[in-house]
């Protein structure tokens, strides 16, 4: 069975998509203006990406698939053993592009850019996470 921290990280992912989809309402031109709201977006986008990760991985683990050697390669098997698709793989290695910006390369990320990020990549998180947890409820894991 998966630790406690797994569901705490669905928990907390679920939460940083709730914050996502607020910020993402207020329309471009306040969001590149409001200093705090660009803070709260890059924060809770990188979050989301981490928990997504990090269920993958504890799923992953779990069912004893062959180890990830990167972050890019936990979507990678996820995709082999059946739990997303094809199209939510190309969706989880744009989110881990996007991650990888957020915490490498911040200041090469403008407000304009991270705002087009998160209105494109909510709904594709939150679609990966359902299937990452539906296989879970499939197989009777208990996140």
């Amino acid at each position: 069975m998966p630790t406690p921290g797994v569901k705490a990280r669905v928990e907390r992912f679920w939460r940083a998509i709730r914050r996502l989809k607020t910020i993402s309402e207020v329309g471009e031109e306040r969001f590149v203006d409001n200093e705090d709201l660009i803070d709260a977006a890059e924060r809770n986008l990188q979050v989301a990406v981490e928990a997504t990760i990090d269920v993958g991985e504890a799923l992953i683990a779990y069912m004893r698939w062959r180890t990830p050697r990167s972050y890019r390669e936990v979507g990678a098997i996820l995709l082999e053993e059946g739990v997303i698709d094809e199209t939510l793989y190309r969706l989880f290695q744009e989110a881990v592009s996007i991650r990888n910006v957020l915490v490498h390369n911040y200041v090469y990320m403008t407000p304009k850019e991270l705002y087009a990020n998160i209105r494109s990549l909510v709904v594709p998180l939150a679609r990966i996470m359902d299937s990452i947890l539906s296989y879970m409820q499939e197989k009777n894991i208990d996140p």
